[in-house]
């Protein structure tokens, strides 16, 4: 807290008065981080191409932010001293895009956008495509992809997730492995 007021320029009685605790501030913060991604989800884009379009920019945006790099590897670094904010930091951040997009993906179902398939799972599986291995470089201070690699790997994982999920997208190719 004695950190952010020194950055904002305030005391540190006036950040208390606008962020009761350390956990709201932590929640204010992530609220901040995931605001575009909410609102990518909006429904803006009709159609759920466009709509997965969309949030993968976002998510790319956002990825390659140095304050959001940042600020997730405080968030990490607190989890463990403060389970109960970390909680309320996943309910309201990552968590929370996970039920937008999940209901989402369910309206896209309804109309028949995408197989009649979980949801939950479908929109977790989409966003762990966006992710790779980036948040463990990330965290582990190594190289990740540039902009162009990680904007081509947003763009894969839309096509890849719609190639799995369109009911009028071909089966996927069944390959064996014979034994030599």
């Amino acid at each position: 807290m004695d950190a952010v007021a020194q950055r904002a320029g305030v005391s540190k009685q006036t950040v208390y008065t606008h962020f009761h605790s350390k956990d709201a501030l932590f929640a204010a913060a992530i609220e901040a981080l995931v605001k575009p991604m909410h609102d990518s989800l909006h429904g803006s884009q009709d159609d759920i191409e466009g709509c997965l379009r969309a949030l993968a920019e976002v998510y790319c945006q956002r990825a390659r932010d140095p304050s959001t790099k940042a600020l997730s590897r405080i968030l990490v670094a607190e989890a463990p001293r403060f389970p109960r904010a970390a909680r309320q930091l996943y309910q309201c951040g990552s968590g929370a895009v996970l039920q937008r997009l999940s209901a989402r993906i369910e309206h896209a179902m309804r109309r028949g956008e995408l197989l009649q398939t979980n949801p939950d799972q479908a929109a977790e599986l989409f966003l762990s495509m966006l992710n790779g291995m980036n948040p463990e470089r990330s965290l582990l201070g190594l190289r990740q992809r540039g902009q162009k690699a990680q904007d081509k790997w947003a763009a894969d994982a839309v096509n890849v997730f719609l190639r799995a999920y369109r009911p009028d997208s071909p089966s996927p190719v069944k390959t064996s492995r014979k034994s030599p």
